[in-house]
């Protein structure tokens, strides 16, 4: 939950947005099933997505946000 919160920080407040959305997006992908995007995208477009793709997903979206920070 910590990584959305600082993903929203830096969209909104520091206006990184290279920075913050990926660590939003990552922030979704490994929350647990109420908060997490896993449940809903099951539920309205019948996709599943395991736990390994989750995980890499999220990998490259923190290394996406490590990158561009200044």
């Amino acid at each position: 939950m910590y990584l959305g919160i600082q993903g929203l920080y830096l969209m909104i407040v520091d206006r990184n947005f290279i920075s913050g959305i990926p660590l939003f997006i990552a922030a979704l992908l490994i929350a647990p099933p109420p908060i997490g995007i896993a449940r809903m995208m099951k539920e309205q477009f019948n996709i599943d997505l395991s736990i390994t793709v989750r995980v890499i997903t999220a990998t490259m979206m923190l290394l996406i946000a490590w990158l561009s920070l200044p």
